[in-house]
């Protein structure tokens, strides 16, 4: 219940909310559901994870550890046992895959008519389909498949099966007021400062999980090519993960020293990015849909040099808003930041249309009051 005493409107069902592009999704949207008349709640079949305790803390209703442990057999009892005190609510279960199949089953005995699934992936790493087999088993119990682009949902239908009807596009919105420029040089010189940044160096960071599929080490070939060629790039590498000790070490193979600055988990990313001069994504194909670390550095008027993975190229136009490059392609990569770095001017002005474009259509106001409506109109029917 929240705290009000009134039971929420909305349940939104994961697995687990780790520290991720969807799991940020959903603190945005159970923060701010209530202020369209719709109050939410979190439901975790595990722990609550990193976002889910930061939702906690910041008063809004989550549930974890309805699983026991991993395969419990009665977590959908419990599960359904949760949602008949509040039948009259809508369910978004994530595309985790115990929470796909669970949330379908426990509904359905708990009489929740309305259940829609929020997908995230395009494919998974190994090249691997986005639904399980037990996916499949209750995907059409679905009333709504809510994608991330067209190109999302194009994949959706043509690859995976999803009936076209049912899907319903919300792209990924960032918060514009948080991720923002620096107002003027003083205050970016203040942010350089503080990571003591010279004036003089051009700052290129990539904010991503270290973990294979994100392709760290492309990056770090791209910094030896551009310290062999000049001296005045630093790059920085926020996010922790498995792969942070093979790639410092990779990093002290290159002989890289600080043009490579490892800085690990961080509260600060938006203090960071108004302090650089370009982002970079270097995923591997598959892995991406929609990335809001894409998103975060537009609203941060960075030019963004980024793989032509998932929906990049309708958050991106080449060459106005950034840089797009094939995937794997190191020479790509190294031939766009120097080209950034040998016209500020023109970088800085793709930055300012990456934000523009963050304003006008991926804000975090927009995403919710898309969820809102959607949510809105099934609780009608009932």
């Amino acid at each position: 219940m929240t705290r009000a005493g009134q039971f929420p409107r909305v349940e939104i069902l994961a697995s687990t909310l780790v520290t991720g592009g969807a799991e940020r999704v959903i603190e945005e949207l159970v923060l701010a559901l209530p202020a369209h008349g719709l109050p939410a709640r979190v439901l975790c079949l595990h722990e609550a994870g990193e976002v889910g305790a930061g939702i906690a803390r910041r008063g809004a209703p989550v549930v974890s550890r309805i699983a026991r442990y991993r395969r419990d057999p009665f977590a959908c009892a419990r599960l359904a046992s949760l949602l008949a005190r509040n039948r009259g609510a809508v369910l978004l279960s994530l595309d985790h895959h115990d929470a796909v199949f669970a949330g379908s089953i426990a509904a359905r005995w708990a009489g929740v008519k309305h259940r829609f699934l929020a997908v995230h992936s395009t494919g998974l790493w190994g090249k691997r389909s986005s639904f399980s087999m037990s996916d499949r088993l209750v995907l059409r119990s679905y009333e709504g498949i809510v994608a991330l682009a067209k190109s999302h949902a194009d994949y959706l239908v043509r690859r995976e099966g999803i009936e076209e009807r049912k899907i319903r596009i919300i792209p990924n919105g960032v918060d514009a007021g948080r991720f923002r420029p620096a107002r003027s040089e003083d205050e970016r010189g203040a942010l350089r400062n503080a990571l003591s940044i010279p004036a003089s160096r051009f700052v290129v960071v990539i904010v991503a999980a270290l973990r294979p599929e994100k392709n760290h080490g492309m990056l770090l070939e791209a910094a030896a090519r551009m310290k062999a060629r000049r001296g005045d790039f630093i790059f920085l590498v926020v996010g922790e993960g498995a792969e942070a000790e093979r790639l410092q070490r990779r990093s002290r193979e290159l002989s890289l020293g600080d043009t490579v600055r490892f800085m690990g988990r961080r509260d600060d990313v938006p203090a960071i990015l108004s302090a650089a001069d370009a982002s970079v994504l270097c995923s591997h194909p598959v892995v991406e849909t929609f990335p809001l670390a894409v998103l975060e550095a537009m609203s941060a008027g960075l030019p963004v040099v980024a793989s032509d993975v998932g929906a990049v190229r309708e958050m991106i136009v080449d060459g106005e808003e950034g840089r797009i490059i094939p995937p794997g392609d190191v020479d790509a990569l190294v031939d766009a930041l120097a080209a950034l770095a040998d016209a500020p001017d023109a970088g800085r002005a793709m930055g300012r249309k990456g934000r523009e474009r963050v304003v006008r259509d991926f804000t975090v106001e927009g995403m919710v009051g898309r969820y809102a409506e959607m949510f809105g109109e099934a609780l009608g029917k009932t």
